[in-house]
């Protein structure tokens, strides 16, 4: 028998500035709006991403909106999912109809393309062997925790997070990448990931990101 409901759990933020509706657990078939709005007004792009439910699965990018643009939803989501532009400071998102593989954790975020808060290492070429370290450096501003994101080549691949790390504290690395990927850990602001003898699965686009003290 196939379940008649699923969860839908909307947990904190990737950005502590925003503010997101609850948990809830609706029936297939039905919809669902998901609210997301910031505490200030300086963001000028605003984000819905999805892990599905499923043990080990990858953050996927569901939306992107600009300030004074229209909202772009994923190739793949256009069928059931549904964005609002950004509206003052505020986006929501529409599952219409909605469907068990949709169960997971939902976040919204947003970022200040006016000037990046951080500084990361630019677009690099390498060989199968080499070693190289990637460099994030924050504002200068005060930060809570840094984190490191990768999106391998693939068609469709969602948003991997490659290392997670609170100021000060030692780095946090997902499993599968603790063999060839170290990390000292975020210390003033500054992030760096070292790649050991670079595999081609290894090729990707990583992203840098920050996190302020609430």
């Amino acid at each position: 028998m196939v379940p008649c409901c699923f969860l839908v759990a909307v947990l904190a933020p990737l950005v502590v500035a925003l503010e997101q509706s609850p948990d809830m657990v609706i029936k297939e078939g039905q919809s669902v709006n998901l609210e997301c709005s910031q505490k200030k007004s300086s963001n000028t792009a605003m984000y819905w991403f999805m892990r599905p439910s499923e043990k080990n699965s990858s953050l996927t990018l569901l939306v992107t909106a600009i300030v004074g643009g229209n909202a772009e939803v994923e190739k793949g989501f256009e069928s059931h999912f549904k964005s609002s532009d950004i509206k003052g400071d505020s986006i929501t998102l529409t599952i219409e109809r909605a469907f068990l593989n949709d169960s997971g954790t939902y976040y919204c975020a947003e970022s200040e393309h006016s000037g990046w808060a951080i500084q990361q290492s630019p677009d690099t070429v390498l060989r199968v062997g080499d070693t190289v370290t990637l460099e994030c450096s924050g504002s200068g501003k005060v930060i809570w925790s840094m984190s490191w994101y990768r999106v391998p080549m693939e068609k469709d691949a969602g948003m991997q997070l490659v290392v997670y790390s609170v100021e000060g504290s030692k780095a946090d690395i997902e499993e599968e990448f603790k063999n060839r990927f170290q990390s000292d850990g975020t210390k003033n602001n500054h992030l760096s990931v070292r790649i050991q003898h670079v595999l081609l699965n290894d090729t990707g686009t990583y992203f840098c990101a920050e996190q302020d003290p609430q």
